[in-house]
């Protein structure tokens, strides 16, 4: 290890020094938790908007749509999960739990989709095409 150090200069220490801070910095915005704007849960039929919730209200709701079926839902600890459906392949109760803006959950026999969303994503675009 001594003879390491006598071959490394002080240049190359404040070197590693540096790469170790952006290393660690970057480390910390990879994983900190980031402040996320109040989300709401849409739901649509058809994709006209019947109901909005907010994603921080712990409730429970049923939908009963236009073609006479229903699907049950619960929101809780911001997350929310479908948790009844009466259409035949339940796929819809088998997705599990969605906690993140732009995470869906379809129920495609009674054209039911219901979203997580933020305020910000209303405003800023997903992408700039030219």
């Amino acid at each position: 290890m001594s003879n390491l150090r006598s071959h490394l200069t002080k240049s190359d220490f404040i070197l590693i020094l540096f790469l170790l801070f952006i290393g660690i910095g970057i480390t910390v915005w990879i994983y900190y938790p980031k402040s996320t704007p109040a989300s709401t849960v849409e739901v649509r039929e058809n994709g006209k908007l019947i109901l909005s919730l907010p994603l921080s209200e712990n409730t429970k709701q049923t939908i009963r749509c236009t073609d006479g079926g229903s699907n049950q839902f619960l929101i809780q600890d911001g997350a929310v999960t479908m948790t009844d459906a009466d259409c035949g392949d339940k796929t819809c109760v088998k997705t599990g739990s969605i906690k993140e803006a732009g995470q869906s959950i379809v129920c495609l026999p009674h054209r039911l989709v219901i979203t997580i969303t933020d305020s910000s994503s209303d405003s800023a675009p997903d992408a700039i095409v030219r």
